[in-house]
């Protein structure tokens, strides 16, 4: 903007695809890809930065817990985005497709998060030295319920972790209002 000093850039590519299998059982395939950066020699903005974790990402940690994080434990978020889901739904009442069940396996990662190390030296210690466990992949798997409700859609999801990282934030039960996606 001509009146800002903000210099970025951010990707992002979503892709969602379903298809029959059997019968009433439909497969959910969803990629979420993103990218940003900052431009003239400026990072990426703290509250532009890509956070995954939670119902639709990946479910079982905590909602925008996954990636690097500072001194005190917190989320960071990143510069760059990987989530994949497959998930195989099916009506729990014949003939009614507005309660579905769910399978799902989830996977995501965030990472590349660039800070200015010259301004904080023991971040940049303690953020480089813990930075290559926070960019592993984390996996779930589970079982979920999707309600498209008279109040508007409803979805309840319970995921367990698999190969979590000492630290990771664990959140097995999860809810969504409001986004039937």
């Amino acid at each position: 903007l001509p009146f800002g000093d903000l210099a970025y850039y951010k990707l992002q590519y979503i892709n969602q695809s379903f298809w029959p299998v059997y019968g009433d059982f439909v497969l959910m395939l969803r990629a979420d890809l993103g990218y940003g950066d900052g431009y003239n020699n400026k990072p990426l903005p703290f509250f532009k930065a890509f956070y995954a974790g939670g119902v639709g990402s990946v479910r079982g940690y905590e909602a925008g817990s996954l990636g690097p994080r500072d001194i005190y434990g917190n989320t960071l978020g990143g510069q760059r985005k990987i989530v994949g889901n497959a998930e195989l739904f099916y009506p729990l009442i014949k003939g009614d497709k507005s309660v579905r069940g769910s399978v799902f396996v989830d996977a995501g990662q965030i990472s590349g998060l660039t800070i200015a190390c010259e301004d904080t030296p023991e971040l940049c210690a303690t953020y480089n030295s813990s930075l290559k466990q926070s960019e592993k992949f984390r996996y779930s798997y589970g079982v979920g319920l999707a309600w498209n409700s008279p109040v508007g859609p409803l979805k309840f999801s319970y995921g367990v972790p698999f190969k979590e990282r000492r630290g990771d934030l664990i959140q097995n039960f999860q809810f969504q209002v409001g986004s039937v996606f």
